[in-house]
């Protein structure tokens, strides 16, 4: 995994103790440092109610997380 992608990984974690008003101004100092380096935005797709009346299984969930982060950790065993 390269170094970005566990920065990242690692900047999330870090966000999950703050309140409200502290990620909202962390956005804001995002956006800052996006508009001084003039990267643009994303664009971003709403999705709400796609899933909508549609029959979900949700019991392989746990498994599929599991095996999405697995790459993450092989990364930090094998340095």
């Amino acid at each position: 995994m390269n170094k970005a992608a566990i920065t990242k990984h690692e900047i999330y974690n870090k966000l999950i103790d703050f309140s409200e008003q502290d990620l909202s101004d962390i956005v804001k100092y995002i956006d800052f440092i996006r508009h001084k380096k003039k990267i643009g935005t994303k664009n971003i797709i709403k999705l709400e109610g796609i899933l909508k009346d549609q029959d979900i299984d949700f019991s392989i969930l746990k498994e599929f997380k599991q095996n999405t982060w697995k790459h993450v950790e092989q990364e930090f065993e094998n340095g």
